[in-house]
This record gives C-alpha cells, structure tokens and sequence, in this order.
C-alpha cells in the first residue's frame, strides 16, 4: 500500500512538521552513509550539536565524536566507530538499547531501505525502563517474601506442634460442639487410647466421664458456667488443675490439664512455714515494742541527770560570778572556767535535744527521722567539732583541712554534729597506740564533702555491708567498748538529708568515712541516690 499524502499537500512542508511534532528522534542515510536526515528530537536524545550535523553529513565522524565523548564505554574509540560501522554496513535490522552517560536509556532501532539506505528511530524508554525495573523488583521482593512467609508459616507450624508436645501440662483443642480437634503427648499420657483422640472425634465430655476420675466430667461442665475460674481434681495420688480458653471468635476452645502435685506439696510446706513466722514475727513485734518502751524509760532517765548536771553548771557559775565580785584579783584560771562551764551547758543541751528527737523518732510509726534545715556555717561548725574532741584527747593529734569546704550548707546542725563527733570519736577509739586521725573538707559537684582518716585497727572488707546495721559490731572491735549504734544513727541522719555515708577500710591499715552532704535543700524528685554517689 502506497503512502497517502492529499494531492496539492507539499510534501517538503509535510514533512517538516512530522519531524518537527514526532516524539522519536529520527536520522535516515543514503547508501554511502551519509546523513540525509536527523530531526531536532533526535539531536536532543544523542546530545549532538547542529555545528556537527551541519557540518559533518558523514556517519563515520558522528560516530567517532560520539565515541570519544565516551559514551560507548571503555576502550579504544576507534575500535567502537569500526564495529558500529560494520553494523550499519550491513544493512541488517537491529533493535537494542543503549544507556548514557547521564542515565537515559535509549531504544535504537535500524531499518533499512530498499535504496541501499538506513533509517534509525531512537526513543526514550528510560521511564519505562525504570517502571519495569520498579515493578520488577517489587516482584522479585514480593516473591522473596511470600517465601519467607511461606517458610515462617511452616516453621511456625512446626514449631507449635513441638511446643505443645514439649509442654508439661496436658493441652487438647475442641471445636464448637466439643470433638477433639488437637491432643499433645502429655494429655495422651494421662488419657491413652489405641485411636488419636482426634482421629475418633471424640467428645471431649465424654472422654473425661469414661477415663477420668471421679467429678472431672462434672467439673468441666462446671467450666461452660464460669470458664474464668479454674477447678482442681485428685488423680490418684497426683494433683491437678483444669483451665479453659477460648483460642478465637469461632467457638474452639483449649482446655489445660496442668499437674500441680509439686505445689500442693509446697503449699502445704510453705503455709507450716507461714504460721511459724506468723508466731516469730509476733515475737519480734513483741520484742520491738519492748524495747522503744525501755528507749523511752532509759531517755527519760537521761533526762533527770542531765538536769542536775545542767542545774549545777548553772550554780557554779553564779558561784564563780559572785566571787569575782568579791575578790579584787580572781583566780588566773576564771576565764578558762567560764568557758569550761559553757561546754558543759551546750553538751547538755545537745543531748536534751538528741534525746527529745529520738523519742519523737521511736514513736513515729513510719520509721523516718524528721530533718530540720538550716542555713549554718559548715566550716566553721567542723573546726569547732575538731577543737572541741582536741580538748577531750590527749591521745592523738587531730589534724584538720577544711579550707576547701563550702562556708555554708542548709542541714540540721545538731543532728550533724553528733554525727560528726560519733565518727571523730570512732577514729580515736579504734586506733589505739596511733597519734593522728585526720579530717579532710572539700566540695565536689553540689555536694559538700566531709573525709576522716585513721590509722586504727580497720574491718574486715566482708563486714564493711553490715557494720550499718544497728547494734552491729566488727569483729576487730573486740575488747573496745562501744554500742553499735553509732554509725547506724549516722547513716540514717545522712540518708535522711539525701546524702550518702561510705566506709572503706583495710584491717591493720586504717578506715576512711566519707560522709557527702548536699550544700542546699533538694527539690523534690531532683535528687537520686546516684547523684549522692557521684
């Protein structure tokens, strides 16, 4: 059939506005090859310049300024010109595609003409291209994973059926209208039969009426009532407790058959255990009161000889105002016994108020120590601890470094001071034959930090944990007097300002006590017993 082109039409200009509207790039060559044709598309899709094409109506130096840009790949340029112009040469149809350097895929097509001429379409396919690849490669992952679900599938299938044959307790499955569906080893142990339970489609009623013991069948039944709540049956001389579930929305259900022989035994072991320390913890409660009713009777004891001890300073010290009244020149030693007398005053009053808050501490149900802050000179109260302790040893030096320490912090001062003075008093006590125990002050982060040192007898390192403990006592200790109670009042007064007391000693080589205080009052929820450590 013969091209159709309407009489009078011009051919030239039919022509110019197909290449000019078509989509494809287009190059058509005479038997010489030599270009006759390339559309404005086909310039764009090959990149190639109009200078060349205007100039250069040749096939071979097109090729060759196409090779040398590199678009044919690695290799010799004048080897790719040679094979593409055997190609064309021989006047063969060829259909490939080609992917350049920027990444467009191009489709060639060569057809050639009954004149000894070729005519080459180009097309972009790369968007087709990359929906292909796109779906392909959705395929190829789509069919990765319906393996790998089909896999899991088996393996989960695999896996439960080795799961419920490796569980202890018996396990069967029932449909709707109770035929056993599914039995594992164990239900078939406690209820053999020649024929799998499923295979019979036995009714799982019926089963229990016939094999079971005595009120089994009854109490499944019992289970359609209130299936929350699970029944147990003797089975000779073993134990054991019927539950029932529903596995989904279509009715089957699982009934487990668990052996519970080992915590009948325990049970019973452990309610003996039980009423035994009921009767202990009586005891203890007994023994408790007991003793915060002789803490309250030994305190108030306290009470009277610290008032006659207090009601006697106060006397000498009228006594001794008097007589310097009355003695032109007093005695050298009047200052020092003015000054005596107030220590004894203030140790008075200390103790009055240790005592009046321990009280409140042993009747307060809660266990815990109210703490009352205030700002107060810390460095200053340490020194005058320090001196204090100096003028009551003639034993040891105490060697003091607080120049580091802050010059205030919100504690409760009376509490902090005794607890400073049981570990001062400590440091003397057990070192015995040694003349120094030093106190080291410094700050650390937001803590203040207090370190006393001795060179004293030390405690083994597995007692360290326990020497907290009231009424505990190291076994290094032994022949020195003491209580017990020391340390563990300090630690509960610093824990109580959300500090951290630490012990480290060796025995024969010494102790250090680190007590770390907070400089301010913590926010409430701002301070963790990690931050008192670091």
């Amino acid at each position: 059939m013969r091209h159709f082109i309407r009489k009078g039409s011009s051919e030239s200009a039919v022509l110019r506005h197909l290449l000019a509207t078509m989509h494809q790039g287009i190059t058509v060559m005479d038997p010489q090859l030599r270009l006759v044709l390339v559309n404005e598309t086909a310039c764009r899709l090959l990149d190639l310049p109009q200078e060349l094409i205007e100039s250069t109506p040749d096939l071979e130096e097109v090729l060759r300024f196409v090779a040398q840009r590199g678009e044919y790949g690695p290799g010799d340029p004048e080897e790719h010109v040679r094979q593409r112009l055997a190609l064309a040469l021989s006047r063969e149809m060829f259909d490939f595609e080609r992917r350049r350097p920027d990444g467009t895929v191009l489709r060639v097509q060569g057809t050639p003409m009954a004149d000894g001429g070729f005519v080459t379409i180009y097309t972009d396919v790369t968007e087709a291209r990359r929906r292909n690849d796109a779906v392909a490669e959705a395929r190829d992952i789509l069919e990765e994973r319906l393996e790998e679900r089909t896999a899991e599938l088996r393996r989960g299938r695999d896996l439960l059926v080795s799961t419920i044959n490796a569980v202890n307790d018996g396990l069967v499955v029932v449909s709707d209208n109770g035929r056993i569906m599914l039995t594992n080893d164990t239900f078939d142990r406690l209820f053999p039969s020649e024929t799998p339970w499923k295979d019979a489609n036995a009714d799982i009623v019926e089963v229990m009426q016939q094999f079971g013991p005595a009120g089994l069948a009854e109490a499944l039944e019992g289970l359609e009532d209130d299936p929350e709540i699970p029944c147990e049956f003797a089975f000779g001389d073993s134990w054991f407790r019927v539950s029932r579930r529903a596995t989904g929305n279509n009715g089957t259900l699982i009934y487990r058959f668990a052996d519970i022989t080992t915590y009948k035994i325990q049970h019973r072991t452990l309610q003996q255990h039980t009423d035994k320390l009921v009767k202990m913890l009586r005891n203890e409660q007994h023994i408790n009161e007991m003793q915060r009713e002789f803490v309250s009777m030994a305190s108030h004891e306290f009470r009277t000889p610290l008032a006659i001890i207090d009601s006697n300073a106060q006397r000498l010290r009228r006594l001794l105002d008097r007589y310097v009244e009355l003695v032109p020149e007093p005695m050298p030693d009047t200052e020092a016994l003015v000054k005596r007398l107030a220590n004894i005053r203030e140790s008075v009053d200390r103790m009055q108020y240790l005592i009046n808050r321990f009280l409140n501490f042993t009747k307060h149900q809660s266990g815990t120590l109210e703490i009352q802050r205030k700002a107060t000179p810390l460095r200053q109260m340490i020194e005058e601890i320090c001196r204090r302790q100096q003028g009551l040893c003639a034993t040891h030096r105490i060697d003091i470094d607080v120049d580091r320490l802050p010059e205030s912090a919100n504690i409760d001062s009376r509490l902090i001071e005794q607890c400073v003075g049981n570990i001062l008093s400590n440091a003397i006590k057990y070192s015995p034959g040694r003349s120094e125990v030093r106190v080291r002050g410094f700050t650390e982060g937001r803590f203040a930090v207090l370190r006393f040192e001795d060179d004293g007898i030390g405690i083994p390192a597995d007692e360290i944990p326990k020497i907290f403990n009231r009424y505990y006592r190291a076994s290094t200790s032994s022949g020195i007097p003491g209580t017990g109670i020391g340390l563990h009042m300090t630690d509960m007064v610093v824990s109580e300002h959300r500090g951290r007391l630490t012990v480290t000693s060796e025995v024969g080589s010494g102790t250090v006590v680190e007590i770390r205080l907070p400089r301010t009052p913590a926010r409430a929820g701002t301070v963790t017993e990690k931050e008192a450590v670091t």
